[in-house]
């Protein structure tokens, strides 16, 4: 299998694909906090997943990464949130990244349930 073929970064990318849309319809784009934030986390989402997916014959590896690539769904919920709350974002859209990032979370989550008994690993790691 390749990364292209994963589900959850085909997900991840096109993600970051509207994220990007709409930061760039946000005036003065570069000089807000928020969007430069939610850009940067909606990148590590796949960055991530890429990155586990690159260690997947390190099961521990592998799921650390999805771990960190959940946390970054949630800070980019966030960052969605508080530029709505700015009203640069609609809340049909913010709406809609929510529940695209809860799906993804979903997938993520089970993918690590997966791995977790497909390799008989503790139920959570403790970062070392």
């Amino acid at each position: 299998m390749h990364l292209e073929e994963l589900r959850i970064y085909q997900i991840a990318i096109k993600l970051r694909k509207e994220i990007y849309k709409e930061a760039k319809l946000i005036p003065n784009n570069w000089k807000n906090d928020d969007v430069r934030q939610v850009k940067r986390s909606s990148s590590s989402i796949p960055s991530n997943i890429a990155e586990g997916f690159g260690r997947r014959y390190y099961p521990k590896d592998f799921v650390r990464f999805l771990s960190i690539t959940m946390a970054s769904c949630d800070e980019t919920k966030n960052h969605t949130q508080a530029l709505t709350d700015d009203g640069h974002l609609t809340q049909e859209k913010t709406d809609y990244f929510w529940k695209s990032h809860k799906d993804l979370s979903i997938r993520i989550g089970n993918l690590i349930t997966y791995l977790r008994k497909k390799h008989n690993l503790p139920p959570q790691l403790i970062p070392q």
